[in-house]
């Protein structure tokens, strides 16, 4: 039975978010609530978040002294919310990047901050110091991605932390395995020095020459990905962006389960303001759009057309979401087609810099750089497909959102993208088409210009395949408390 689960991570939805992982953290620990566990969560207070209620001061080891930091928390909505104060934390305006008001110098805007494994040591450290001071110690400890891959080895770190932990299972959720996400430490000394581990314990977990918590995760604890598909291209060698990582859990004999994310249904219907006609979504939204109305979203380009279909690209700017395959499509083809094509978010200044320049040559084209809640769900309610090109995709979640609110996935068959269903509840295409992207935008557009009663069917498939499998209840129920489980009978043969 599990009555308490602690999830650590450096996001959640309505504190701190950078990607999909802040609505996996949310929405994981609310659909622990509604089934009555009682549920922490454990992340950093950066300097755009307001502090909580100030809590107790706790000291830990990293960097080779003795380190005092902060913790302040808060309930809500049924979950306690515990914020780890520091300044490696509070002086950064962004999660993972810096940004103009923060970066050490210029150059380094936009790039990931240079003492990120002091950040992740210091919030591992802290959250098992924080779950020693409140106590009793929870059934599951829950970290996601390598940030959180030494939880295992911090709950034994002296023995009246294994003492304490001794019921206690750790499981990590990789998210995304590829080399530059994987929060790798140069060396066993290196890793000893800043986190005050035991060598001997982190030389296991040495990768291609660096120490990887994600491989330290599996050897000391439980892992998981979040899909089968990319659970077995991890492990059989056919993904290439992860290093040797796959070899050695395939080698070591360490069990990676897949398990899909899920999505909050609910909360993503009532912020795309409930059941319309797209076309008249896009008719409101085109005018919003005109009026300025979302803070923090610049438009470039033509403001999209309403009596259009709509084609949508929503993510973080980087070479992993395909961001190159969309700028390498043939001029005037959503002219032609009789699409309209919005590409919607942030990051690699140099992709920006050519979607601002495309959409300046292509009426058809519209850049909405930035981010605005609200404008997310309405913009894929308004659309009536939602691209995703990946070059590789762990789980994929804008397919989901995009197949509940009628924006029919067009994806690359990679990772957890292979759950669509070609023709069925989206169109996919094969990863080494190189014309893949294109023929599919051409073919869907054929279809909801042309085939109405196929792409309403297409649209039925796929929201029956959300509320049937892909909602958080589900996922946690078929899923997630089964591995729990296991993780627990493991956690013996582990210590």
């Amino acid at each position: 039975m599990i009555s308490r689960v602690c999830i650590v991570a450096r996001e959640c939805d309505g504190y701190a978010g950078a990607g999909g992982l802040k609505d996996v953290v949310r929405g994981l620990a609310d659909a622990l609530t509604a089934r009555g566990v009682s549920v922490v969560i454990i992340i950093p207070r950066y300097g755009f978040m307001s502090p909580g209620e100030p809590l107790f001061d706790l000291t830990i080891r990293a960097d080779g002294r003795d380190r005092s930091i902060s913790v302040t928390g808060m309930e809500r909505d049924g979950l306690s919310l515990r914020f780890i104060d520091a300044p490696e934390f509070s002086t950064k305006d962004d999660i993972y990047t810096y940004t103009d008001e923060d970066a050490p110098e210029p150059a380094l805007v936009g790039k990931g901050h240079l003492d990120a494994p002091m950040m992740n040591v210091i919030l591992q450290a802290g959250a098992v110091a924080l779950l020693m001071k409140e106590g009793p110690a929870p059934d599951i400890i829950h970290g996601h991605d390598g940030h959180c891959g030494l939880l295992s080895l911090y709950m034994r770190r002296e023995e009246t932390h294994a003492a304490f932990f001794a019921d206690t299972a750790c499981l990590v959720t990789i998210h995304n395995a590829a080399t530059a996400y994987q929060q790798s430490i140069i060396s066993v000394e290196e890793a000893s020095r800043l986190s005050g581990l035991d060598k001997r314990f982190l030389a296991l977990g040495l990768v291609d020459g660096s120490v990887n918590p994600l491989l330290i995760a599996g050897i000391f604890g439980n892992i998981n990905t979040v899909s089968p598909d990319y659970s077995k291209e991890l492990t059989n060698g056919a993904d290439p962006y992860s290093g040797s990582l796959g070899y050695e859990f395939r080698r070591r004999h360490i069990p990676v389960p897949g398990i899909y994310n899920g999505i909050a249904a609910d909360d993503w219907l009532r912020r795309s303001g409930g059941a319309a006609e797209k076309s008249s979504i896009r008719r409101r939204l085109a005018r919003s759009l005109g009026r300025g109305r979302f803070e923090g979203v610049n438009i470039f380009g033509n403001r999209p057309n309403p009596n259009r279909p709509w084609l949508v690209f929503h993510g973080r700017l980087t070479q992993q979401k395909g961001l190159d395959e969309i700028l390498n499509l043939p001029e005037g083809l959503l002219g032609r087609s009789g699409g309209t094509l919005i590409i919607y978010g942030q990051g690699d200044p140099a992709i920006e810099h050519q979607l601002k320049s495309r959409t300046a040559d292509e009426d058809t084209w519209t850049f909405l750089r930035g981010y605005d809640e609200e404008l997310t769900a309405v913009l894929l309610a308004a659309s009536s497909f939602v691209l995703v090109p990946s070059k590789w995709e762990p789980c994929g979640q804008i397919d989901m959102i995009g197949q509940l609110l009628g924006a029919i996935p067009i994806v690359r068959e990679v990772g957890g993208l292979k759950k669509i269903r070609n023709g069925k509840d989206g169109f996919s295409y094969r990863p080494n088409d190189a014309s893949g992207l294109q023929k599919s935008i051409q073919k869907a557009l054929y279809w909801e210009l042309n085939r109405h009663r196929k792409v309403s069917r297409m649209r039925q498939h796929a929201e029956h395949m959300i509320y049937g499998r892909r909602t958080w209840w589900t996922v946690l129920v078929r899923g997630y408390l089964p591995l729990y489980a296991k993780a627990r009978k493991n956690r013996c043969r582990k210590r």
